[in-house]
């Protein structure tokens, strides 16, 4: 098993990415707001100062400054390589030029938790 977990900066297309996983029986995956390392330092800074400026600065700032993280587990039986083209070439669309980024890791195993409570 292994996670996937894409960053999304171009939230346009976090509905086509669910799509796609519905129609890849992919059957969940789990969604974070979460902010850059740098989007943080340029608000904290109030401005794009010393790393963070220059032609950097000016793609993260713009009307959308939080991204999304989605992961999910895909079991032995998924084609990794293919949901991540799968991926790739609807995130391809975008005229954005931070998009985000995708990485794995390999899972070791899912403990599922349950209440001992009925309701």
């Amino acid at each position: 098993m292994e996670a996937l977990f894409i960053v999304l900066n171009d939230l346009t297309f976090m509905d086509d990415i669910l799509d796609k996983f519905i129609e890849l029986h992919i059957k969940g995956a789990t969604i974070i707001d979460s902010q850059g390392m740098a989007q943080a330092i340029i608000e904290k800074d109030g401005g794009g100062q010393g790393l963070f400026s220059g032609p950097f600065y000016k793609a993260l700032v713009g009307d959308q400054n939080h991204s999304k993280m989605i992961f999910t587990v895909l079991p032995e039986t998924f084609d990794k390589k293919h949901v991540i083209a799968e991926v790739r070439s609807i995130l391809e669309q975008s005229k954005k030029a931070v998009i985000g980024f995708m990485f794995t890791m390999p899972v070791s195993g899912i403990y599922p938790i349950k209440s001992t409570h009925q309701v």
